[in-house]
């Protein structure tokens, strides 16, 4: 396993959006060493910005995890209808992933400030674009899985879940034994200030994790979270 921080003075120039954009997490296969899962990165959007993407080789999930954008994407000829995403944490029923197929283009428009993820990776074939709505089904009392999304792409997966402590210490095994050969990245969010470790399953040293802080997870490790009582999180799964 590897602690990988955000930087939040990390910032670059995207065509056709004034001033720089802030990209707090860059992790790609350079720093995790995985050969399918190629890239994760979290922008941070402003009000005023028009973000025109493509997918190029690659399938993509967009992922809300703060704010609301409207999302049009298109494959070939084929534009769809412009779709809001809402962060999944307070989606209230709306979307709040996209799937982007290798070769589709798309247009964001943030409703406000907004936190976006994209995770990379690339297959072979090719699916059409979709969007994901959260489902709130219930692991325990204390963990929501709000989507757990393992069938429709190609080589990625994608699990969302909120864990709250309110009622004592609580223990999550994000990685589930379907996915313990795949390489994944573990990213968490404070949802409530609190305290929140990851245990490997060998005798090393566990890690402490603040929010915005991401893991990588090689292949056969399936290490544990131990979220401390009056604490909450939302954790995203990232796996290929």
């Amino acid at each position: 396993m590897k602690l990988i921080k955000a930087d939040h003075d990390r910032r670059l120039e995207i065509a056709g959006v004034p001033g720089p954009v802030r990209r707090p997490v860059d992790i790609d296969q350079s720093r995790t060493g995985f050969a399918n899962l190629r890239t994760l990165r979290v922008y941070r959007f402003d009000a005023e910005s028009v973000i025109d993407g493509h997918a190029e080789e690659d399938e993509v999930f967009i992922i809300v995890l703060s704010g609301s954008i409207e999302l049009t994407m298109r494959l070939g000829s084929e534009e769809g209808s412009a779709v809001t995403l809402s962060a999944v944490s307070d989606s209230d029923g709306f979307a709040c992933v996209a799937y982007l197929p290798p070769k589709a283009t798309y247009r964001l428009v943030p409703h406000g400030q907004a936190d976006i993820a994209y995770v990379r990776a690339t297959p072979v074939g090719s699916r059409s674009p979709r969007v994901f709505r959260p489902s709130g089904r219930l692991g325990s009392s204390a963990v929501t899985v709000l989507l757990d999304e393992t069938t429709y792409a190609e080589k990625l997966r994608l699990r969302l879940a909120r864990i709250d402590a309110a009622q004592g210490e609580v223990a999550f095994a994000p990685i589930s034994e379907s996915e313990a050969n795949c390489e994944a990245l573990v990213h968490v969010r404070n949802a409530m200030a609190g305290t929140i470790t990851m245990l490997p399953i060998s005798d090393s040293a566990p890690i402490a994790l603040e929010s915005w802080d991401t893991v990588s997870v090689a292949p056969g490790e399936r290490p544990t979270l131990r979220i401390a009582a009056g604490s909450a999180f939302v954790v995203i799964v990232l796996s290929a």
